[in-house]
């Protein structure tokens, strides 16, 4: 995704809107010749993969989320801050949308352990120089490959994707986007119950929206559901386009 990797890093967080980046998506199927895809994405990928399919329904053949279940265009802005007011859960959004959380996270990358999701905590967790060092999804080689590219890249563009709630609504809103996805679109959605982002409850609220919504739960799982059910999200994947496949012919799939 955009600010990530080998792509572009630009610093203005506008750039990071949803509207662009499914632009950037839309433009990139032309380049290829795909007029449909299936889009799968995780956490802010899943975010976009929505957004996708209001955005450029006539695009999308399936859709497949992971961890963040969809939410709808809300007709009323409310601050990122009053979100994490709402829901302390997700307090860490407030610091990442901070604009002097890029050095801080940059100059402590190698920092990693204990919770950091209330809002406040983060800031005050990088500041302590004898942080505990507790169980990670990913083993050592996997965690020195993610911080030697967050490190050369730096932080600010994935931080920025936290910045663009109000740039978000305000194009939602001027475009009208509705708050269904359409009735016909396969929609699946897999989540960790230890994931604390994705509850049975959110999960509910999403089905309103989404008329072929289909949930496969991961017992005991957490949010990263690629690094720690590999297999089974892979088998669910191609179990699950293959059952499609044999309705109507796919394509080709796409990632976020």
């Amino acid at each position: 995704m955009l600010g990530y990797g080998g792509t572009d890093k630009p610093q203005d967080p506008s750039d990071y809107s949803t509207r662009r980046l499914c632009a950037d998506l839309a433009a990139l199927l032309d380049l290829l010749g795909v007029q449909r895809a299936v889009i799968i994405g995780h956490d802010w990928g899943a975010f976009t993969a929505g957004r996708f399919a209001l955005w450029h329904p006539e695009r999308v053949y399936a859709l497949i989320m992971l961890s963040v279940a969809y939410t709808p265009p809300t007709r009323t802005y409310l601050p990122i801050e009053d979100v994490a007011r709402l829901a302390p859960n997700l307090g860490y959004q407030a610091d990442f949308a901070s604009a002097a959380s890029t050095s801080v996270i940059e100059s402590n990358a190698a920092k990693s352990g204990q919770n950091y999701t209330p809002r406040g905590s983060l800031f005050k967790l990088l500041q302590n120089v004898n942080i505990r060092k507790e169980p990670s999804v990913l083993n050592d080689n996997e965690f020195q490959i993610y911080l030697a590219n967050l490190s050369s890249g730096g932080m600010n563009g994935p931080l920025n994707y936290y910045r663009t709630s109000k740039n978000r609504h305000e194009e939602e809103a001027s475009a009208g986007l509705p708050s269904n996805l359409p009735a016909d679109l396969p929609v699946l959605f897999m989540w960790g119950t230890a994931d604390p982002t994705a509850t049975p409850v959110v999960i509910e609220k999403s089905r309103k929206f989404i008329v072929k919504l289909q949930d496969v739960a991961f017992e005991s799982k957490g949010h990263w559901l690629m690094v720690e059910a590999k297999e089974e999200v892979t088998e669910k994947v191609q179990t699950w386009l293959g059952q499609l496949r044999s309705q109507t012919p796919i394509i080709m799939t796409g990632k976020l």
